[in-house]
Order: C-alpha cells, then structure tokens, then sequence
C-alpha cells in the first residue's frame, strides 16, 4: 500500500504516520486527477458535438445544392420536353420529312445527383410523397435513350419510305416513256393537230384507245396533274394506275404489251401501298413518342408546383 501512495504522491508513503495535511494533500490531488479527467471528457465531447453539428451542417447545405441543382435540371428538361414535344406536334400535322430533335431532352443530370438524398428530403416515412417521387424518377428513366431512340426511328421511317418511292415513281414510266414507245410501235399514223401529236392505231387494237385516253384523262385533271407536276398521289393510285390495271387485266394474256404495262402498274400500286403501311406505322409510333413528352412533362409540373 506504502509503495503505491509513493508512486502516486511521492513523499506521503515516506511518512510513518500520516498527519492531516498529508491526508488532505492525498484528498486534493484525487479531487483535482478527477476534474481533469472530467474536463478532459467535457472538452472532448463539446469537440465531438461541435464537429458534428458542422457536419450536419455541411451535409445539408449539399443536400440543398443537390435538390436545387435536382428541381433547376428538371425545368430545364420541362421547357426542352415542351419544345420537342412541339416539334413533333408539328410534324404530325404537316407529315412534311421534317422533324427538328431537341438536345436538351436528356436526363444526363441524373448521374449527378444521389437519389437517396431526393428521398430524404421529401421524408421516407411519407408513402404519398414516396410514390410521387418513384413515379418521377420512372417516367424520368423512359428518357435515357430518348433522342437516339427518336431520330433512329425517323431515319428509319425515311428510308424505308425513299425505298418504296423510288419504286412509285415508275408511274412516269407507264405515264410517258412506256406509253410514247408502245404508240410509236403500234400506231398506224402519226398526226399533230394544233400542235398536238396523235396517233390513230389499227381498229382491231383495244388496247392503246383505253390507255391513250385514261392518260389524257389523268393529265386534264388539275387535282391529279397540275403545271408544277404530280399534285395528288393517292388520286393518281385511284383515278390512273387502279384504271390502268383494269384495262390491262382485259387484254391479258393475249397482249404482251398489256402485260408488261400491267406489272409496272402493280409495281406502282404496291409501292403505293407499302408507303402508306410504314407511314401509318411511323406516325402510330411518333404518337407514342408525343405521349410519353405529354406525361413527363404533366409529371414535372407536378413534382415541382407541390414541392
């Protein structure tokens, strides 16, 4: 015991019979190891405090850029939505092969930005919040891939369609060249009234009448044939090339020429065909695409306007 009192306070074990004062140095010295050691303590934990106060402190004024920087991309993407939604607008009611895409439709923010803390803020405990929050985020994520989604469907739809035009436009063929090449080869005599060249063909041929007379037809009608060239391709179909099958199918198989007429026409009619088929398909897709801008853009203005 002696041995331990010297360790800690020197001199009192030296003493064979400790007095007061010695007691009271003993006494003084416990006080005084204790209120360091509680001084030590209170110092270390109001640093502790003090650190985490800051800290907090800290985490939240980034949670508060985050969410700004969070709701100003998502009106930023509000207004390119808008403007592309626009767009397409437009070119469904033109259908003119012209179709401006917005860069700014894209969700790259979203890299930048830590979801958990979204959820946070709004309060995890909130089921409503939660799921407006969810619904957000989901309807945010179909955009990913919006733009070359967007112009990969466009590109597509045009080639298909220059595809199928180019097949169409054989109707020139069966309209003019064809038809001056089988009047030369068949007709009997050539004659120009009024600057207007004729040709007469042999009574027992059929044939070149009909088709003679159905093209002058199709050309003294200004809502199929104008000055400026093709004016209406749906009634060219209707009021020339359909005829024109009919009056082939008459003359087959006994005539050559009628056969050969007969499959261009049918050329000209699928192409026709086929051209419709991928622009209604096309426009059934873009109107997806108009959709899906209507309810991202609704969603937004949601999440924003109850922020």
């Amino acid at each position: 015991m002696g041995s331990i009192f010297n360790f800690q306070f020197g001199q009192f074990a030296e003493a064979s019979s400790p007095n007061w004062f010695d007691w009271l140095s003993l006494i003084l010295s416990i006080i005084i190891n204790i209120i360091a050691i509680y001084g030590g303590f209170k110092i270390a934990e109001h640093i502790y405090r003090r650190e985490k106060t800051d800290s907090e402190r800290d985490n939240n004024q980034i949670l508060e850029i985050e969410l700004k920087l969070f709701k100003n991309s998502l009106s930023s993407l509000k207004d390119a939505c808008g403007g592309q939604l626009n767009e397409i607008e437009t070119y469904i009611r033109e259908k003119d092969f012209k179709l401006i895409f917005y860069q700014n439709v894209n969700v790259d923010f979203l890299q930048f930005i830590d979801i958990k803390s979204i959820y946070r803020k709004y309060g995890i405990n909130d089921d409503e919040k939660i799921k407006k929050i969810n619904n957000l985020l989901s309807n945010l994520y179909t955009l990913y891939d919006f733009r070359e989604s967007l112009r990969s469907e466009f590109r597509t739809y045009i080639e298909k369609y220059n595809f199928h035009e180019s097949k169409f436009y054989k109707y020139r063929e069966i309209m003019y060249t064809k038809h001056y090449t089988l009047c030369n080869k068949r007709a009997i005599e050539i004659s120009i009234h009024e600057g207007i060249k004729k040709w007469t063909f042999n009574e027992n041929d059929l044939f070149m009448p009909e088709y003679s007379n159905l093209i002058n037809d199709t050309h003294r009608n200004s809502n199929i044939i104008d000055d400026n060239g093709l004016k209406d391709r749906g009634l060219l179909v209707q009021m020339f090339v359909i005829p024109l099958l009919q009056i082939t199918a008459k003359y087959i198989p006994e005539d050559s020429d009628a056969i050969e007429v007969n499959g261009i026409a049918n050329q000209v009619n699928a192409a026709y065909i086929d051209m419709e088929n991928v622009t209604e398909k096309h426009f059934t897709v873009i109107e997806s695409y108009k959709d899906n801008l209507s309810k991202i853009i609704d969603t937004i203005s949601n999440f924003l306007s109850n922020d």
